[in-house]
C-alpha cells in the first residue's frame, strides 16, 4: 500500500470519526443531560463513533488503531473543554477495545470473516457487540476505578444505539449517492 493510500484513509476515517464524535458531543450529550439528567456525562447512550470504529478495523485491520488515534485523542481535549473529563488513557483502550472485539469476532466466527466482498450487517453487529463489552469494561475500570455493572451496561448501550444509527445514517447515505449518480448518468 503507497503512502498516498494511507493518507487518504487515514483522512477518511479522522473525517468520518470527528464528525460522528461533534454530533454526538454537540447534540446527543446536550439532549441527554436535558432529558436524563441523572445518567453521568461520561456515558453516551448514543455513541456514534463506535460505528466508524467498527468499519475502520472491517476495512483497515489492525492499521485502523493508526488512522483513528489522532482523532480520538483531539476529541478527548475538545471533550474536556465542553466539560467532560476523560481519563487520558481512555481513547487509546477504547481503539484498542475495539481491535480486540474485532479479532475475537474473526476468532469466534471465521466462516464471516473468511467470505469475500461485503459481510452480512450481523456480523458488523457481531463486531460492535465484542469491541463494546471489551471497551465497556476498560471504561468502567479507568473511569469509576472499579467494575461497575450499571455504567458498563451504560457503555454498551450507548456503544451499540451508536453503531446501529451510524450504520444507518451510512446506509441512506451510500444508497443516495447511488441514486444521485445514477440521475445524473454515470
Amino acid at each position: 500500500m503507497r503512502v498516498t493510500e494511507h493518507f487518504q484513509n487515514f483522512l477518511i476515517v479522522s473525517f468520518s470519526y470527528i464528525t460522528a464524535y461533534s454530533l454526538t458531543l454537540g447534540f446527543v450529550y446536550p439532549l441527554q443531560q436535558m432529558l436524563l439528567s441523572n445518567v453521568i456525562l461520561e456515558v453516551s447512550l448514543l455513541f456514534l463513533p463506535h460505528g466508524i470504529r467498527v468499519l475502520s478495523f472491517w476495512f483497515f485491520g489492525w492499521r485502523a488503531v493508526i488512522y483513528l488515534l489522532p482523532a480520538a485523542y483531539l476529541m478527548m481535549v475538545l471533550s474536556a473543554q465542553a466539560g467532560i473529563s476523560l481519563d487520558i488513557w481512555s481513547p487509546l483502550g477504547s481503539i484498542l477495545a475495539c481491535l480486540l472485539g474485532f479479532l475475537f469476532a474473526k476468532a469466534v466466527f471465521p466462516d464471516f470473516a473468511s467470505k469475500r466482498g461485503m459481510p452480512n450487517w450481523k456480523y458488523f453487529a457481531i463486531i460492535a457487540l465484542f469491541s463494546s463489552l471489551f471497551n465497556s469494561v476498560g471504561l468502567t475500570a479507568l473511569h469509576a476505578r472499579e467494575l461497575n455493572l450499571l455504567i458498563a451496561t451504560g457503555y454498551v448501550i450507548g456503544d451499540m444505539a451508536g453503531f446501529f444509527v451510524c450504520f444507518l445514517i451510512l446506509i441512506y447515505a451510500f444508497r443516495f449517492a447511488r441514486l444521485l449518480a445514477k440521475a445524473n448518468g454515470a
